[in-house]
């Protein structure tokens, strides 16, 4: 049977922090592993040093972190991460979590996780759906999704100040209307064509909804 290689994930929030205590720790226990090292800020999403690692792996490959949040700072991305690592025949090992997928122990557990992860996912989807119907059938509201503040004599008055030749900006501080309200009332082409743009849109949301489900 082929010896399995490691791979020693570590990495810091900050390029202030350093990894030093990580890497003894990864060293400690596995001694042969091959050390990646990223410094990069946790806001940032490029991984650079973790793409490197990945594109190395093969089966009887292992990943091993100190903590789960060191391979990934969200757990969308972490089982995304590690279902590119899986299909490569690769495992993971998280030493402060106690879970290694070289076990069947280890692959329960992280099963169990990805389960809770996709009906989290599916709750918070759910949750969004119902919000955006209901704003949708609330009334007094345009098909933009904001309140239709503007009456028909301000639209009006927006068109005959337009025709004495005022501009834009004298129709802003005469009515009170914003610029952008303003404009869309003198170009209703503009207007329709966002509204066909946000109907599609919509019906794009409705299908992506769809196929979740």
């Amino acid at each position: 049977m082929k010896a399995k290689k490691y791979y020693l994930y570590a990495r810091c929030s900050t390029k202030t922090q350093k990894t030093d205590s990580q890497k003894r720790t990864l060293k400690k226990a596995y001694p042969d592993g091959i050390v990646f090292e990223e410094k990069l800020s946790g806001v940032s999403k490029r991984r650079p040093e973790r793409e490197r690692m990945i594109k190395q792996l093969c089966e009887n490959s292992v990943v091993v972190c100190t903590r789960m949040s060191r391979l990934s700072r969200s757990l969308s991305d972490m089982f995304t991460v590690m279902e590119t690592i899986r299909s490569k025949g690769a495992d993971v090992v998280f030493l402060h979590e106690n879970i290694d997928t070289t076990t069947s122990h280890g692959k329960l557990v992280f099963g169990l996780m990805a389960v809770i992860n996709a009906y989290q996912k599916e709750l918070i989807n759910e949750s969004c759906r119902e919000g955006r119907e209901a704003a949708e059938k609330k009334e007094g509201f345009d098909r933009w999704g904001r309140p239709d503040k503007i009456k028909p004599e301000q639209k009006q008055l927006v068109r005959d100040l337009k025709k004495q030749g005022k501009s834009y900006n004298d129709i802003v501080k005469l009515t009170g209307i914003s610029r952008a309200s303003v404009y869309l009332i003198l170009k209703p082409k503009k207007r329709r064509q966002y509204n066909e743009t946000l109907k599609e849109f919509r019906n794009l949301k409705k299908t992506e909804d769809s196929l979740k489900n």
